[in-house]
């Protein structure tokens, strides 16, 4: 299984530039949590700590629509850097801002202004695996950065929970803004593997498109997506609720890292093979597997059962993101890329904050039985999506707008040889695309 995985690996730059960019993107798990921590510790309010968090990540889903489509024109190495020094300025400015007791309007400014310069580099990863790998192994590079996610999200806050309680309330921020600005220089740097910039791009006279949002099928994603963001947050709430009303809270670690772990081992399995199915329709069967496999959850009453059930869903987890992840690059030009890939993480984001704060609702209102319904309809939501939408994305599969020389298009994965999977130019006597 792992034979794919080490030849994706061996891909001129990649080891390098995935590293740099875990390094660069490890403080997305870190700078919310850390905004909770150092509010509600200093204030006592939770409320507050609420608003704040909130600020950061919603200007965040939307400032990084923006500067992603700046990145697709400019390039990353010109961008980049900027967008890490602002974003690391602006969270030593909500730090000072908390530190000296200035008012609220001030921290949430601050607050919002570092989320809208935080960089998408969870997108700009996965465009440049787009651009040099070869079109079998594209799945697999995919399949590596849900992979990665999934260490981000389990080291990111236990990382933070230590720097806040043992060292100092503030340090999980400042130590955030040092990571992104290293791990955003160390990749901005790699300009072997970058890819160009639209504007650098031999045109063919056509204007350059406004955004990645209006090619078809892309809202279709971006609601798939909300889907399954909202799955997480619901059922990561529902479950800590679950836990601490059967008297065992701290089972709810164990739980939710068994949850990653199904998904890690997932997407292990699905990321190293071929599947003999289009990709709309993968992401239909996956969420619709996902939705399935959450039906047992509102039955559970005992934390042991719990634990069995929340792995098996999550082994659907990872294989549905990489599905998800796989059709937006299929829709977009290569020219968008950066921007359409960080529509479906701003809808992951958006998604989630419907999912906690919903189910949070539901939780206080009717128990922790019928909160564990809404994962299920959440993730049926993103499975009737694809479906009612699978003529459309199939088309627009088909219609896709050529790519940035040398980048990879996702294929639509059949045992064998994948098909269709061709550059915009001739390859070299090493099969692989020039480059710029």
């Amino acid at each position: 299984m792992l034979t794919s995985y080490r030849r994706t690996f061996r891909t001129p730059g990649a080891w390098q530039f995935s590293s740099s960019a875990f390094v660069g993107r490890l403080p997305i798990s870190m700078v919310g949590l850390g905004i909770v921590l150092l509010i509600s510790e200093s204030t006592g309010s939770y409320a507050l700590a609420g608003v704040l968090s909130a600020a950061f990540q919603l200007s965040a889903a939307v400032g990084s629509l923006y500067t992603s489509r700046w990145v697709d024109r400019l390039g990353q190495s010109r961008l980049l850097p900027w967008l890490a020094m602002g974003h690391a300025l602006g969270l030593l400015a909500f730090v000072a801002a908390v530190e000296t007791d200035m008012s609220l309007v001030v921290q949430v400014l601050t607050a919002a202004f570092a989320g809208a310069l935080q960089p998408a580099i969870g997108s700009m990863v996965r465009a440049r695996w787009a651009y040099v790998a070869l079109p079998e192994s594209l799945r697999s590079a995919f399949a590596i950065e849900s992979i990665i996610d999934e260490l981000i999200f389990t080291i990111g806050p236990m990382l933070t929970a230590y720097l806040a309680f043992q060292v100092a309330l503030p340090l999980p921020l400042i130590v955030a803004g040092v990571l992104t600005v290293a791990g955003s220089l160390a990749l901005a740097f790699q300009r072997r593997t970058e890819p160009p910039g639209a504007r650098t791009v031999p045109g063919d006279g056509s204007p350059i498109e406004v955004s990645a949002i209006r090619r078809p099928g892309m809202v279709l994603m971006v609601v798939a997506a909300m889907g399954m963001g909202a799955v997480f947050g619901s059922y990561e709430v529902t479950v800590v609720a679950f836990t601490k009303d059967a008297g065992q809270a701290g089972a709810s670690g164990l739980i939710l890292g068994l949850w990653s772990a199904g998904s890690l081992l997932g997407g292990l399995f699905f990321g190293a093979r071929q599947w003999p199915m289009d990709l709309p329709r993968q992401v239909i069967l996956l969420t619709g597997l996902l939705a399935v496999s959450l039906i047992p959850a509102p039955f559970v009453s005992a934390v042991p059962v719990l634990v069995a059930t929340t792995f098996m869903a999550g082994v659907v987890v990872a294989p549905a993101l990489i599905a998800i992840f796989s059709l937006t690059e299929r829709l977009v030009p290569g020219t968008l890329l950066t921007e359409g890939l960080t529509w479906t993480n701003s809808g992951l984001a958006l998604g989630f904050s419907l999912g906690t704060s919903v189910n949070g609702i539901v939780i206080d209102a009717h128990g922790t039985t019928t909160a564990f319904v809404l994962p299920v309809l959440f993730a049926a939501m993103s499975c009737i999506t694809a479906l009612i939408g699978r003529g459309t994305l199939q088309a627009a599969c088909a219609d896709r707008a050529p790519s940035v020389p040398g980048i990879a298009r996702n294929t639509d994965p059949v045992p064998g040889p994948a098909p269709g999977g061709v550059r915009d130019e001739p390859k070299d006597a090493s099969g692989r695309g020039h480059q710029q």
